[in-house]
């Protein structure tokens, strides 16, 4: 099965958008409905941990629509399944941390700390690879 770049750099958009809406959902119902008076460590975690790849996503579909990219042209399929394997993985690590905190013995900035050592490992994969898969199709175009 042929993947083109436009279907691809639309499902990756897709899953980055839908992700990181879930997990801002999430951390904006706990810090307005939520007993916790740490909301700003809350979004002082998140806000660094989902702004480079989704600026990257909104750059390239902006690059895309002012460039006029041929969306017909077939992608790597194996660098576009790594990029959304990790980006998935990813996303649901970053959405699974701040609801798991109340199973933790650890304060909250302490557990959210601790959690970015793991978060920045598989962060830096899917970054890399989301960088690796944009450049190799900017490439063949």
């Amino acid at each position: 099965m042929e993947i083109t770049m436009s279907a691809s750099r639309k499902t990756l958009a897709l899953v980055w958008f839908s992700g990181a809406g879930l997990s801002f959902l999430a951390l904006y119902l706990i810090t307005t409905f939520g007993a916790n008076t740490l909301g700003s460590i809350l979004w002082e975690w998140y806000l660094p941990l989902v702004t480079p790849n989704l600026s990257l996503i909104v750059g390239v579909m902006f690059n895309d629509i002012q460039h006029k990219s041929a969306p017909s042209i077939a992608v790597d399929a194996f660098s576009y399944r790594v990029a959304l394997c990790l980006s998935i993985v990813y996303l649901l690590m970053l959405l699974a941390t701040p609801l798991l905190s109340p199973f933790s013995d650890a304060s909250l900035d302490s557990y959210l700390k601790n959690s970015r050592f793991a978060l920045s490992l598989i962060q830096a994969l899917a970054t890399t690879a989301l960088g690796a898969f944009y450049v190799r199709q900017r490439d063949k175009v």
